[in-house]
């Protein structure tokens, strides 16, 4: 990310949940073992397993290489927030300070990994469960970032906001 200003806090996230990974592997493993199955079960129908499976484990070893590199990248500098998830955004988004109404620690979302909309949280970004800090923008909407280390982003957040600013 090109990030102007003196940083202040940066950290990066992995999808590193043991839950999460093992159902993810749960979930490949079953699809793989159901194709295996019903080629070795039925020999009319080996072929097409078998074919199947040459599709299929492609695509699944790739989702998982996929899941293993993602990264959330935060970083917090004298000029705002940057934020974005490796390897989809090149450059990220950017979080003026100027245009934080106001920024609260907060308990991220249950169950609720990755980008998606949460309502009551906005637009959330986290790759584990715990803390993390929601903004509120002048225009009204949200953005919820996941943290691993709660106190430091808010300290960080401390120091760019003005006085009469709530963190």
């Amino acid at each position: 990310m090109n990030v102007n200003g003196k940083i202040l806090f940066e950290e990066v996230q992995q999808f590193r949940v043991k839950w999460l990974w093992a159902f993810i592997i749960l979930c490949v493993l079953s699809s793989m073992g159901v194709t295996v199955g019903i080629a070795l079960a039925e020999k009319e129908k080996a072929k097409d397993a078998w074919l199947a499976l040459a599709f299929i484990f492609p695509l699944e070893a790739a989702m998982l290489y996929l899941f293993y590199i993602v990264k959330l990248e935060i970083t917090i500098s004298s000029e705002g927030i940057y934020y974005r998830w490796w390897p989809f955004q090149r450059n990220g988004r950017f979080i003026p300070k100027l245009e934080i109404e106001k920024a609260e620690m907060r308990t991220g979302p249950a169950l609720s990994y990755g980008f998606h909309w949460v309502p009551g949280y906005g637009s959330v970004h986290n790759a584990g469960p715990g803390k993390g800090i929601q903004f509120t923008l002048q225009n009204g909407k949200k953005v919820f970032l996941g943290t691993q280390v709660p106190s430091s982003l808010q300290t960080a957040l401390e120091k760019i906001m003005t006085v009469s600013e709530k963190v």
